[in-house]
């Protein structure tokens, strides 16, 4: 009996610890948590480095190539056929030879007006990528942070009920010793509190490792905190499907990536056209005393022929490229469709079983708890009784929770569906 009570005392006091870590915590609306996400994810502020990255990607793109100079037929001697020529510095170079040649490449066909398009469609790639990684990202965050509001909700529920059983405990151990009740129903009385607090001290472990991973979305400022909602009566959403799908395909971010794909398959193919033309190469030479003109200037045309290589192959993988996008863009579309069409279908339905209960039902419940305690502790009831009343309490509380929080994910996976948030 001792044992017992010692274990009930140390769960009690492990609670009254976490309950005293609780009021030290960071208490935050969800909205705020998501401003700081916003502001303090690391993963964010690394990925907004991929827009910069694009950014100057196309400044390179817009570069024109770099002109050649070559410098050659310089001789380091002279033999006895040289001719003497005109000094070049002081008394130097009477003998000497050289020759320059100054090259620049232009390239036809629009490849540069063409590779800078391409660069700009990269940078739009660069900032739907941030916006798709956002998007997980705020997903998750928020269902975390529901399925904490859950464990805050549950921890509160058991909490109520430990305090409850321990009153009832020690008042039952009092009237066990003076007679008036029966040392198995002490115990019973005694083992329903051992087996609520260790629920509650499982559901307290859950908690804190709910706030670590909720934490870890927010960067430097991350630190235990605790959720300001509570999971009350959910707001209707009711069915749109038909205007979810167009929603979806206006805002959706990867919907978006794979038609930018297609535009850089486009712009890609216009590049691959462009290198069936060659290069021009234009280049000024420069001769001293290598021909039958002492000073040599000459201008120069060259250019590859293109008979064997008109870039036949890369044309094709991009024309295939193109094609590919097509069907995935088509493809892509039909799976947005379907997953709002079956979500659509399980909120509605479970809408439907929310508006069929009572919306007083979960405060009737705390009502008849308080009547049914009261009534146990004047022995209007036995302990069977009271205890079966406790369990489908319970059941009651926790399905509530259940159907509330389950309503609210949908909602949130109905928002990343769409990709932005939706007006109830």
């Amino acid at each position: 009996m001792r044992k017992i009570r010692i274990v009930l005392l140390i769960l009690l006091g492990l609670n009254s610890r976490l309950m005293a870590q609780e009021a030290e915590q960071n208490r935050l609306k969800k909205s705020e948590i998501e401003q700081v996400f916003l502001a303090h994810n690391l993963t964010l502020l690394a990925q907004r480095f991929h827009i910069q990255q694009a950014e100057a990607g196309m400044l390179q793109a817009k570069l024109w190539p770099n002109p050649k100079i070559e410098i050659s037929e310089v001789n380091l001697w002279k033999n006895p056929s040289s001719e003497t020529l005109p000094a070049l510095i002081g008394h130097y170079g009477k003998n000497q030879q050289v020759a320059l040649e100054l090259e620049q490449t232009i390239e036809l066909a629009g490849k540069r007006k063409k590779r800078i398009q391409l660069q700009l469609l990269e940078k739009e790639n660069a900032k739907l990528q941030f916006e798709e990684l956002l998007r997980n990202l705020k997903y998750d965050l928020r269902n975390k942070c529901i399925e904490l509001q859950v464990l805050q909700e549950r921890e509160r529920l058991y909490s109520d009920q430990v305090t409850i059983f321990h009153k009832l405990a020690q008042s039952y151990q009092k009237q066990w010793k003076e007679g008036n009740v029966s040392e198995m129903d002490y115990l019973r009385i005694q083992s329903q509190s051992i087996a609520f607090a260790n629920k509650l001290s499982e559901i307290q472990q859950q908690k804190i490792e709910k706030m670590n991973a909720v934490a870890q979305y927010l960067g430097s400022k991350g630190q235990a905190l605790s959720i300001i909602d509570t999971l009350g009566i959910p707001v209707f959403i009711g069915n749109k499907a038909s205007e979810w799908k167009l929603m979806a395909l206006d805002n959706r971010s990867d919907y978006k990536l794979i038609h930018n794909e297609l535009k850089k398959s486009k712009a890609q193919l216009e590049i691959e056209k462009a290198e069936r033309v060659p290069d021009l190469q234009v280049s000024l030479n420069y001769d001293r005393g290598g021909n039958i003109m002492r000073d040599f200037v000459g201008v120069g045309l060259a250019m590859d022929l293109p008979l064997f290589n008109r870039n036949q192959g890369n044309i094709k993988v991009a024309q295939l490229e193109l094609e590919k996008n097509k069907v995935e863009i088509e493809q892509f579309r039909i799976d947005i469709e379907r997953e709002i069409g079956f979500l659509a279908a399980r909120l509605s339905n479970l809408e439907s079983s929310l508006k069929a209960t009572d919306q007083q039902f979960d405060g009737k419940l705390d009502i008849a708890l308080e009547r049914y305690v009261r009534n146990f502790q004047q022995q209007r009831l036995t302990i069977v009784e009271f205890i079966d009343f406790i369990n489908n309490y319970m059941e009651n509380k926790e399905a509530i929770l259940e159907r509330r929080a389950n309503y609210l994910q949908y909602g949130e996976e109905l928002a990343y569906l769409i990709g932005k948030d939706i007006a109830s």
